[in-house]
């Protein structure tokens, strides 16, 4: 039972009251309990103990005993480090320390009696606050009860575990309505709302057991569904959802673990996860272990409900620097550093270290001796003397003066140009001059308005209000020359047989880029010349080192190739009065040609004929008039005589075919016959010719025949036939 003895005995004296005046009966069971008051927002300084209240009183109407005190540490309680225990000497008074709800509880000293009020007080003002924890919550409430539920200020409401191990969640909910009213409040299932709710009535509870949510009537969409938030969503989806205002689940929950029908929050077992934090159950939960039910928390307290002097509040804080200023120094100098603090009480200090070292002053601002590096002091809050209380740093940066160490050019035609600068460190700022004051650009990289004029900006480093000692000049040149050059050629002939040709541009006023194009379209180069290997139109543009561009020049590529020669283009008549070459093909291939005979040096002629051509070797001239090349063409003219006279006399003594060279004919015999066709003698290429002789005899005057089959160098076969005389005086 959640009631007292003395509440018990409250009922007693008015059961009579209740037959007459029943309606009244929670008004009157409230207004009867005993009233206290207590007082106390103090500063706590770290390490020493401090006392919970400044004041405090109890008092009833009916009674001046109690048979129970309880004072917890309901807002910011750290476990294993904080405690509050009854300092003095207090013979009657027995006090015991809960470490897990953070509870104090004060009982009579002797056995079978309540504490006089008067002794309750004696000993509420001597109990005593103690932490061992170096990094504190910076302000601590106390309740202080004449009932054993645990009372959290935040919400003005209490909150009581009630063990019932095995118990379901469907039971838990209707045994939490069905509780005794606390003081006149109704209990239900508890709903916790913040994280300073679920952190007391979860962590500081005695043990791990059932509250007011479920998903059980809409899957994945978690609602408290007891007290005054009954229909109120705080959960959508499973592990991963999200919470509409506030959720405290286990990592990993809600799982619905085993898909089984989790759909009931449980306060998460101690030692299992997060201290406090929830866990998706079934109705019944487990048979056994972390995950067995181990009974519920019951709430009471709804809008409306009247404040109850069974219970008090008092606090501690630490105090804080509210804000600091930190400040720059540009090389070395002295500077004023602030700080506020967020209480009226106590002053700022500030020191040069952390912990320990020296004070250097008080007050909200602090002026530094000149410094030369950057420096870091510590200010706090001191109420009473306390200086243990965290410090917060405020540096003093001092920036070594910057400098632009690089710095580009830009050279245009005209438009916008870009400059350049870097530095040492900060930022670069852009003037329009030397001493103008506003910058009007801010950064490494400056795009100039339209110029048409070279123009000069300035730069300055500044590092944090430390700017460089000078400004910088950095200068937009406008160049607008246009480029001027020439080519070489405006037309090319790329002959077939080469494969690719350079195109060049001469007479350059300048150093420029050039832009080559066939047919409009670019083409991979920037020099002044370029190798193509296509017939077609092409254009250059020169382009200025400040970006002019000149109007392009036009190139055009022709083709053209060396003459294509075989024996049948060639007519050739020999052994005549009029030997003759004639070309009698007209397209030895896509060039134009001309032709010299013997003289490939000589004067060419347009037409491939020549007369009057002695016997022996000549050599013909085929030129591509577009200089693809000369093609040559051997070939012999031949001649023999009509008689010969072989006695010995030193003329016409021998017989043989004029214009034959042994060298331009490879393969060549010569068969003599007779009027009968007998053979009379064979000449071989390497005979001098035939004397009139044959086989051993000489042969007699009268008329021969002759046939010849003669190969040349170019492996061209030519036979010849015709008939002598043979004549002896």
């Amino acid at each position: 039972m959640i009631k007292k003895k003395k509440y018990l005995k409250f009922k007693n004296k008015i059961v009579v009251f209740i037959l007459v005046m029943l309606p009244a009966f929670l008004f009157s069971q409230t207004d009867s309990a005993p009233f206290i008051k207590a007082e106390g927002r103090q500063t706590f300084c770290i390490g020493s103990p401090i006392k919970i209240v400044t004041d405090f009183s109890i008092t009833d109407v009916d009674d001046t005993t109690i048979e129970a005190f309880f004072i917890q540490i309901s807002t910011g309680y750290q476990a294993g480090f904080d405690r509050v225990s009854l300092s003095g000497t207090h013979p009657n008074i027995l006090s015991t320390w809960n470490a897990t709800e953070g509870k104090l509880t004060l009982i009579s000293s002797r056995s079978g009696t309540e504490m006089l009020f008067s002794d309750l007080e004696k000993a509420v003002k001597e109990v005593v606050f103690t932490t061992t924890a170096t990094t504190i919550i910076s302000e601590k409430f106390f309740s202080l009860s004449t009932d054993d539920a645990n009372y959290l200020p935040a919400t003005d409401h209490f909150y009581l575990f009630i063990s019932n191990v095995g118990i379901t969640w469907t039971e838990a909910k209707i045994a939490a309505e069905n509780r005794p009213l606390y003081y006149g409040r109704q209990g239900y299932l508890a709903t916790l709302t913040s994280q300073v709710e679920a952190n007391f009535a979860g962590k500081q509870a005695s043990g791990a057991g059932w509250i007011g949510g479920s998903d059980l009537d809409s899957p994945n969409v978690w609602k408290w569904v007891t007290g005054p938030e009954a229909g109120t969503p705080f959960w959508n989806g499973g592990v991963n959802g999200n919470s509409p205002n506030f959720a405290f689940w286990n990592a990993g929950e809600p799982n619905n673990f085993g898909n089984r029908g989790e759909d009931y929050v449980h306060i998460t077992a101690p030692g299992v996860g997060v201290s406090g934090s929830w866990n998706d159950l079934t109705n019944t939960g487990d048979a056994a272990g972390d995950f067995q039910p181990k009974g519920y928390i019951v709430e009471y307290g709804k809008p409306g409900d009247p404040p109850l002097n069974i219970v008090a509040t008092t606090s501690i804080y630490i105090p804080q620097v509210l804000s600091t200023t930190d400040a720059t120094v540009c090389e070395s100098g002295s500077v004023t550093i602030t700080a506020t603090k967020d209480t009226s009480e106590g002053e700022i200090l500030w020191f040069d270290a952390s912990t320990g070292g020296t004070q250097l002053a008080s007050g909200t601002s602090f002026t530094t001796p000149v410094l030369t590096t950057t420096t870091t002091f510590y200010v706090t809050v001191s109420v009473n003397g306390c200086t243990t209380l965290q410090r917060t740093p405020v540096t003093v940066t001092v920036n070594e003066r910057p400098t632009i160490t690089a710095t580009i050019d830009d050279l245009i035609c005209s438009g916008t140009a870009v400059l350049r600068a870097t530095t040492s460190a900060g930022q670069i700022d852009w003037y329009s001059s030397l001493t103008s004051t506003t910058p009007i650009f801010t950064g490494p990289d400056f795009t100039t308005p339209i110029l048409n004029n070279t123009t000069t900006y300035y730069v300055e480093a500044n590092n944090a209000a430390c700017k460089s000692s000078i400004r910088t000049a950095i200068t937009a040149v406008v160049n607008a020359t246009i480029p001027e050059f020439d080519v070489l050629q405006e037309t090319y002939v790329l002959c077939n047989d080469i494969g690719s040709i350079v195109l060049e541009t001469i007479n350059a006023a300048a150093n420029y880029s050039y832009v080559w194009k066939k047919e409009g379209a670019l083409i991979t180069g920037n020099l002044a010349s370029i190798s193509v290997n296509s017939i077609g139109n092409y254009s250059v543009s020169a382009i200025s080192e400040a970006g002019c561009t000149s109007e392009e020049q036009n190139i055009s590529i022709i083709n053209s190739e060396k003459a294509a020669i075989t024996k049948n283009d060639f007519i050739i008549v020999d052994d005549s009065t009029n030997n003759t070459i004639y070309v009698n093909n007209p397209t030895l291939g896509i060039g134009n040609y001309e032709f010299s005979l013997d003289d490939e040096f000589g004067i060419y002629k347009s037409v491939g004929f020549f007369e009057n051509i002695v016997t022996g070797i000549h050599t013909l001239f085929i030129r591509d008039i577009l200089g693809c090349g000369t093609q040559e063409y051997q070939f012999s003219i031949l001649g023999y005589p009509k008689f010969f006279t072989p006695n010995a006399d030193g003329e016409n003594d021998i017989w043989k075919i004029e214009g034959y060279d042994k060298d331009f004919y490879t393969i060549s015999e010569v068969y003599i016959y007779n009027r009968f066709g007998k053979l009379m003698y064979t000449i071989d290429k390497n005979s001098e010719g035939w004397n009139g002789d044959s086989f051993s005899q000489k042969a007699p005057s009268n008329d021969y025949w002759f046939k010849t089959m003669l190969t040349d160098i170019n492996g061209y076969a030519i036979e010849k036939t015709g008939n002598f005389s043979l004549i002896r005086k």
